[in-house]
């Protein structure tokens, strides 16, 4: 896997509140119902996992991580590691 870098790390700032940032999308040729992406989204006291599911338009939160560095990286390495149950 490549190295996952922050925010700060590539841009020298902070990850933008309300920003996404897309992890992956469902493989080609998945049921319509399960294809979607993995999405992490900067909050103001968090950062949140979500997939997107293509389909309908829906999400679905997968996990939550702190507003720090280390909760940036936690959680796009959760979205990129994570399947689709």
């Amino acid at each position: 896997m490549t190295e996952i870098k922050t925010h700060r790390q590539l841009w020298g700032t902070d990850f933008p509140l309300n920003s996404e940032w897309d992890a992956k999308t469902t493989p080609p040729h998945v049921r319509p119902e399960l294809a979607g992406r993995w999405t992490v989204r900067r909050e103001p006291e968090r950062f949140v996992v979500v997939f997107h599911h293509f389909q309908d338009g829906r999400e679905t939160r997968l996990a939550e991580y702190p507003a720090t560095e280390q909760g940036e990286l936690d959680s796009k390495t959760f979205a990129l590691t994570t399947e689709k149950k």
